[in-house]
C-alpha cells in the first residue's frame, strides 16, 4: 500500500455546513465525491493562470538574448468530510488559503500528536515566547530524542508545533501536529473516515498532561460573554490609539527572504516594511475612530513576495493582534485571534518575583519627546559629571564571541550597570533584558573583555575620575566580587498603570527568567520607568 503525507485540519464544533468552511475571499471548483466511495464530502481546487515572475524584468535587461515566456502557477485543493459528526478538511498544494482559518480547531494537530507521539522519539519542536516581539524557535534533532534535548523553557515558551514518531505504528509513522496535523500513513482514500474517528478520539485524550501538562499554562476562553468583554476593551483601545499592551506579530513563520512588504486592509495601497499597529493607526487617521470588531476580523492582512511579485492575503487583521487584558483580575492574552486566560499560579510567580525587584536608586533624569536612546544617554551622563560613565554606543567583542557585546549604555560610579531602552514601536523589552545577562556574565568571565573596557576608560574618562572608573573594571589577573555590581534596567515609557503592570506580562515573565539567572550567579538586579517629560 502507498504511503501518503497527508494534512488534516478540524472544523470547530458547531460548523456543519461544508460553506461554512470555506474562505469567501476565494473562489474554487467544486467537484462532488462519488457517494459509493462511503464519503459524506465535497471536494474543490483552484488552478490559477500561470503568471510571469517578477525577477524576470530585473534580470532581462543584464542579457544578450530575450527570456522566453516563463510562467509558473501552483494548485489548491481541499477535501472536506465528515466524520463522527465532526467536519474534518484535508489540504493539498497551497488547499489550506481556501480554509477560513477562524473556523478551525485551534491546536488540533498540537493535541493529537502530544497525546499519541512516544515523548522518547522527539523530532522537533515549534516554540513562541510572546512580548513586545514575537520570537519563533524551531529546534530539530539529527535523531529521536527526549524533551530535555530540546531545552524547552516551560516558564516562557509556548509550544506551537511538535514532530515525533507515534507510540502506535497503525496509527502514523510520523506526527506533525500544530493548528493541522499532518500524517506519513499508509491509507486507501476510502478509509479517511474511520482514520479521522480516531484523530477525534486523540484530539479529546489527556495523555499529554504526563508529559506536557505545562501547556495548558494558558486556557482558551470559551465563554462568549467573556470574549465579547475582551474584544469589546480592545476596539476601544484601538480607537483611542492606547495600544501599549497591544501589537501586531505575524500568527505563523514564513520565509522571511521571500516577503518583500506587507498590505494592511483600511490602509489603502499603503505598504509597511514590517507590521507595525502605531503605524497602522497613523495611516488610517480619523478613520481609526471606525473601528470595529468585524472590521477587525474581515480587514486582510497580505503579504508581498518577491519570487511572485504578487500579495497572498493570509490573514486577518485580528488575528495578527496579540494584547494583553485584565479584566476580573484575571490575565487574557490574545494570541492568534484567540483568547487564553493565563493560570493564576503562573501569574502570581511572575507578580511575586517582580515584587524583589527593588526600584533603582540612580536618580534618572526624565527623558524628552522624541529623544533618541543615545542622546539620553549622553544627557544623563552629563547630569552629573563623576557618577556616571557612558559607555552606549561602545562595543567591545568577547575573546572567542561571534559577534560584538555591548557591556552597557551607563555606568554609575555606585557600580550599576544600566541598561537604557525606549520603549517604542521596534523596541524590545526581550533585547534589554538579554543584554543585561550577556554583558554581566560576559565581564565576569572573560578577562579579555575587561581590559577592552578598561582601554576604553584610558581613552575615554577624565583624567580626575578615571581612576575610580578603573576600579570598577577588574584587570585580567584580579578577581570580579560579583557582589559589588547591580545590573539595572531602565524603560523610557510614560504610563498611568501602578506598581510593574507597565510592563507587559511576557515581557515580565521574560525578566524573571533573566533576573533570576543574574541573582542565581550573585548580581543584584533593580528596575526603573523613566518618565517622559511633557512637551513644552
Amino acid at each position: 500500500m502507498t504511503t501518503w503525507r497527508l494534512t488534516f485540519y478540524l472544523l470547530r464544533d458547531g460548523i456543519t455546513d461544508f460553506n461554512d468552511a470555506l474562505e469567501p475571499e476565494k473562489e474554487a471548483t467544486a467537484v462532488s465525491v462519488d457517494p459509493l466511495s462511503g464519503i459524506d464530502g465535497m471536494f474543490l481546487y483552484v488552478s490559477p493562470r500561470p503568471s510571469t515572475p517578477k525577477w524576470m524584468s530585473f534580470v532581462q535587461p543584464l542579457l544578450a538574448d530575450q527570456l522566453p515566456d516563463l510562467r509558473s502557477s501552483s494548485t489548491s485543493a481541499l477535501l472536506l468530510l465528515r466524520s463522527r459528526k465532526r467536519m474534518f478538511a484535508l489540504t493539498f498544494g497551497y488547499g489550506r488559503s481556501l480554509l477560513d482559518l477562524s473556523k478551525i480547531e485551534f491546536q488540533f494537530g498540537l493535541r493529537v500528536a502530544l497525546n499519541r507521539v512516544d515523548p522518547r522519539q522527539l523530532r522537533s519542536l515549534d516554540t513562541k515566547t510572546f512580548e513586545d516581539l514575537v520570537v519563533s524557535t524551531n529546534t530539530q534533532v539529527s535523531k529521536s530524542a527526549e524533551l530535555p534535548t530540546f531545552r524547552v523553557d516551560v516558564a516562557t515558551d509556548i509550544l506551537r508545533a511538535v514532530t515525533g514518531e507515534p507510540r502506535d505504528e497503525s496509527l502514523a509513522k510520523r506526527l506533525a501536529g500544530s493548528d493541522s496535523l499532518t500524517l506519513n500513513v499508509e491509507l486507501a482514500p476510502n478509509d479517511l473516515p474511520e482514520l479521522c474517528g480516531r484523530l477525534l478520539e486523540a484530539f479529546t485524550a489527556d495523555d499529554y498532561k504526563a508529559e506536557f501538562g505545562w501547556i495548558d499554562q494558558l486556557t482558551q476562553v470559551r465563554d462568549v460573554a467573556r470574549v465579547e468583554e475582551l474584544n469589546e476593551l480592545l476596539v476601544q483601545q484601538l480607537v483611542t490609539g492606547t495600544v501599549g499592551t497591544t501589537h501586531l506579530a505575524m500568527p505563523e513563520g514564513i520565509d522571511w527572504q521571500d516577503v518583500e512588504s506587507f498590505k494592511i486592509g483600511g490602509a489603502g495601497r499603503a505598504t509597511f516594511d514590517e507590521l507595525d499597529l502605531e503605524e497602522y493607526l497613523d495611516r488610517l487617521g480619523a478613520d481609526r475612530g471606525e473601528l470595529t470588531l468585524d472590521l477587525l476580523k474581515s480587514r486582510r492582512v497580505s503579504v508581498g513576495f518577491s519570487r511572485s511579485g504578487s500579495f497572498d492575503a493570509r490573514w486577518s487583521l485580528y488575528q495578527c493582534l496579540v494584547s494583553e487584558q485584565r479584566v476580573n483580575d484575571v490575565l487574557h492574552v490574545l494570541i492568534e485571534g484567540r483568547w487564553f486566560a493565563v493560570s493564576e499560579s503562573l501569574v502570581d510567580e511572575v507578580d511575586e518575583f517582580l515584587t524583589t525587584i527593588p526600584d533603582s536608586e540612580v536618580p534618572f533624569v526624565p527623558a524628552e519627546p522624541g529623544e533618541t536612546e543615545g542622546a539620553y544617554n549622553e544627557r544623563l551622563t552629563h547630569s552629573a559629571p563623576g557618577q556616571y560613565f557612558k559607555f552606549d554606543g561602545r562595543i567591545a567583542r568577547a575573546a572567542g564571541a561571534s559577534s560584538a557585546i555591548e557591556f552597557c549604555d551607563v555606568l554609575t560610579s555606585s557600580g550599576e550597570f544600566v541598561h537604557v531602552k525606549r520603549k517604542a514601536r521596534s523596541s524590545t523589552l526581550s533585547h534589554l533584558f538579554a543584554q543585561g545577562t550577556v554583558s554581566a556574565t560576559t565581564f565576569f568571565a572573560d578577562a579579555t573583555f575587561r581590559e577592552r573596557l578598561r582601554e576604553h576608560i584610558e581613552q575615554h574618562a577624565k583624567s580626575e575620575h578615571q581612576e575610580q572608573w578603573l576600579d570598577l573594571v577588574p584587570g585580567a589577573g584580579e578577581l570580579v566580587d560579583k557582589s559589588r555590581y547591580r545590573v539595572t534596567y531602565s524603560v523610557v515609557t510614560n504610563t498611568g498603570k501602578a506598581g510593574r503592570d507597565w510592563l507587559p506580562f511576557f515581557s515580565k515573565l521574560n525578566l524573571m527568567q533573566q533576573g533570576r539567572q543574574l541573582l542565581n550567579t550573585g548580581y543584584k538586579i533593580a528596575l526603573a520607568r523613566v518618565p517622559i517629560a511633557d512637551p513644552p
